[in-house]
């Protein structure tokens, strides 16, 4: 998985040396850095408005990707409305809205995710606060400065990333 993102990090990063704009992240995706990401992607995880599970996508993977890169290099993909469904809140009563995407939509999510993480994580500072993932999970999801310092910061909106300093 790290190699495909390697690639595609390689090739955004030479188009913006060569003065070219990088507008459309999903142009740089690839089959082989799908099916990494399916291979990574949680069976049990509700499907989305099309009911297509992991188990459906797998069957004819090959054709299906093939199918989803050449849509997204030429600019036809567009990703399916999300299912709503609501689930409880901690407080009595209350319910959440939560959008589940479908499965291949999961999949150029997750592509996309991974890309901009690779990209610009680099580009943070060593005081600046940030949570990754693995300090996310080391400090029980409280901010961190990348130096171990706690911030008094809190995650803002359950997002990992939060502002410079």
């Amino acid at each position: 998985m790290v190699k495909e993102l390697l690639g595609i990090q390689y090739n955004i990063a030479k188009a913006s040396r060569t003065d070219r704009r990088v507008q459309n992240l999903a142009s740089y995706i690839n089959e082989d850095t799908l099916r990494a990401i399916h291979k990574t992607m949680d069976k049990n995880k509700a499907y989305g408005i099309d009911k297509v599970t992991k188990e459906d996508y797998e069957r004819n993977l090959e054709e299906n990707l093939a199918n989803l890169v050449k849509r997204m290099k030429n600019g036809s993909y567009r990703p399916d409305p999300t299912r709503r469904v609501y689930i409880p809140k901690e407080t009595k009563g209350k319910m959440r809205p939560l959008g589940i995407s479908c499965y291949e939509d999961k999949l150029v999510e997750n592509a996309i995710a991974q890309i901009l993480e690779q990209i610009y994580e680099a580009k943070f500072y060593n005081e600046s606060l940030w949570v990754s993932p693995e300090q996310e999970l080391s400090s029980g999801g409280k901010g961190n400065h990348r130096n171990g310092a706690v911030s008094e910061n809190k995650l803002c909106g359950g997002s990992r990333y939060q502002k410079f300093l």
